[in-house]
């Protein structure tokens, strides 16, 4: 009986040094984690925080200006840039101007008659106005930006007979149109849409604030 007890003493024994000591190994296997040094630790308030910026930078915007037009190709090039839809950005500034014209006759038969006395004179540049209005049946001759030049073709009519040619000094819109805040792509319609008009320009102008 002796001899059994001790060799379940010894099996008992070597079974607890077994597990003690896989338990030791797997102990020293876990990763061990850095000491945590308490007065290094500091609350930071949010607004104390620096907002994240953007890598993009901002786009560059332009103030352009399209200028050099014929008088006959002005409107058109009115009504392509609406096709934009530009809105506030598109500006055509008006300008002073001084015309020459007769003043309406009664009616388009008087007015017609007119025209043919003018040619009698010979004066062929003379405009029939048939808008309504209070200008309808008069007749148009040119339209100058200064005085003087218009002045000068006055005197010519005069030579010629014609007494009742009048001018006027008179507000109206100018042939130059200026587009405001252009980014790169409205910069680039523009291009292409000024190649369509031989002789005109568009240049980049300093923005001036109104």
């Amino acid at each position: 009986m002796r001899l059994l007890f001790f060799i379940l003493l010894l099996v008992n024994v070597a079974v607890f040094g077994y597990f003690t000591y896989r338990d030791q190994g797997s102990a020293n296997l876990k990763p061990q984690r850095p000491p945590v040094n308490a007065d290094r630790i500091r609350l930071v308030n949010p607004a104390d925080v620096p907002a994240p910026t953007g890598n993009a930078a901002a786009p560059k915007l332009a103030c352009m200006e399209w200028s050099g037009f014929k008088p006959e190709a002005i409107d058109q090039a009115q009504q392509a840039l609406d096709k934009l839809a530009l809105g506030d950005k598109l500006m055509r500034p008006k300008v002073d101007e001084y015309w020459l014209y007769i003043p309406p006759q009664k009616n388009k038969k008087e007015a017609q008659k007119k025209l043919e006395e003018l040619v009698g004179l010979g004066i062929e540049d003379g405009q029939l106005v048939e808008d309504a209005g209070k200008w309808r049946w008069a007749i148009s001759f040119a339209a100058y930006s200064s005085e003087e030049a218009a002045i000068v073709r006055l005197n010519q009519l005069k030579e010629k007979g014609l007494k009742t040619a009048k001018l006027l000094k008179r507000e109206a819109l100018g042939n130059v149109f200026l587009i405001l805040q252009a980014d790169e792509k409205l910069s680039v319609e523009l291009n292409q849409l000024k190649s369509a008009y031989a002789g005109t320009e568009l240049k980049e102008i300093e923005c001036k604030t109104p």
